[in-house]
């Protein structure tokens, strides 16, 4: 983009709060990040009232897919949930007969993928929970909106190391959804891509962001990404080894592409082993199982117990069938989160818990929170 190397400027833009014109002062820009469609710069944003905060700014071509992005992002922006990234300011500007739409948001360093790297890929039973139960309300939140994001995974997840708090971010695959409406099965990366996509469905519901979300949780543990194809076909294979093959009703459930399924079908060869099968590795570790790519467990920092517990609840939330994915107030008030609001835990790095048991009771009583995060 042409003025992508600018480090100052003054824009107009419209706050999406009320959407009223705001003057702004950009500077220290500088290039955070970059992707297919979209490239990401960090700075400072100074109004007139010289009110100064550190701001990321996503700046992408304009297209129907995008004016969908902002209508979302505004959407949920009424509610300023608190595991949702806030969209502060929009603006556009024209270069040479092509518009360049600018999404400002607070900034934050880290995404959960770095913290992850940072930290070796290991992280004690308490960071997993506190990182899984933030996901997942979250997800319930934008799921209540009948908005999926459709690209979950641990470079869309910010992530405070210090406090602890993670929202969810990056809405730009994300669609507000439409029963009647078909849309392309080619969506969510594939290692957290759900059964129902990979075997072709055009009719998904937002159950497909719950399997995401419960993949990153299976990382977290794992160490490793949990389910690893090279190809959209070998995933699908990696989920029939862990599964077992699709029912009639799980197909059904599914609403799956009747061709793409029977293809995948015909050329799966089931691993004679049986080692990923209902996910038993985890915690059944054994020479041949730290050998293999599929089941190395990386993340020694989770005991036999505690490991136990939580693929109990993995296996209710990586299921076939989308509507009997565990999800929502059903899993947030699980008890296997219990640490998280009724004891005195304390995270590895000497800070308490971000959360409270406000925020549990919030969730059950239907969640419409509001984050005290300031705004410019």
């Amino acid at each position: 983009m042409n003025d992508s190397f600018r480090t100052t400027d003054k824009i107009v833009a419209q706050c999406s709060r009320d959407n009223k014109d705001v003057h702004l002062n950009l500077s220290q820009m500088k290039l955070f990040a970059s992707g297919y469609s979209s490239n990401v710069y960090s700075g400072v944003a100074k109004t007139d009232s010289s009110h100064e905060m550190n701001i990321v700014i996503k700046k992408t071509w304009k297209s129907c897919w995008f004016r969908e992005e902002l209508e979302i992002l505004r959407s949920l922006g009424k509610f300023q949930h608190k595991n949702v990234a806030q969209l502060l300011y929009s603006y556009t500007k024209e270069h040479k007969a092509r518009v360049c739409l600018s999404l400002i948001f607070e900034y934050e360093p880290q995404n959960l993928y770095q913290f992850l790297k940072e930290n070796n890929r290991r992280l004690d039973i308490l960071e997993v929970k506190l990182i899984t139960w933030q996901l997942f309300r979250g997800q319930y939140h934008i799921q209540k909106s009948n908005i999926c994001h459709r690209d979950i995974k641990p470079q869309n997840l910010l992530y405070n190391a210090d406090t602890g708090h993670l929202k969810i971010c990056d809405f730009g695959f994300a669609q507000i959804l439409n029963a009647t409406t078909p849309l392309p099965s080619y969506h969510v990366a594939r290692y957290y891509r759900p059964p129902e996509l990979l075997l072709g469905s055009k009719f998904h519901s937002c159950n497909v962001d719950v399997w995401s979300c419960g993949c990153v949780f299976a990382e977290l543990l794992k160490g490793r990404v949990f389910l690893a194809g090279n190809s959209t076909t070998n995933q699908a294979e990696l989920i029939f080894d862990a599964l077992g093959c699709p029912t009639e009703e799980d197909l059904t459930a599914m609403q799956v592409n009747n061709t793409t399924y029977q293809e995948i079908k015909t050329g799966y060869k089931p691993d004679p082993a049986r080692r990923t099968l209902h996910f038993s590795f985890m915690y059944e570790q054994s020479d041949n199982t730290q050998m293999d790519r599929r089941t190395f467990v990386h993340n020694n920092k989770i005991n036999e117990r505690e490991m136990r517990e939580s693929v109990d609840l993995l296996r209710q939330i990586l299921v076939y069938n989308p509507e009997r994915r565990l999800s929502g107030i059903d899993l947030l008030t699980h008890e296997y989160f219990d640490d998280l609001f009724f004891s005195n835990s304390m995270r590895s790095n000497g800070r308490v818990l971000c959360l409270t048991l406000e925020d549990f009771q919030a969730v059950e009583t239907g969640d419409e929170t509001v984050s005290q995060e300031s705004t410019v």
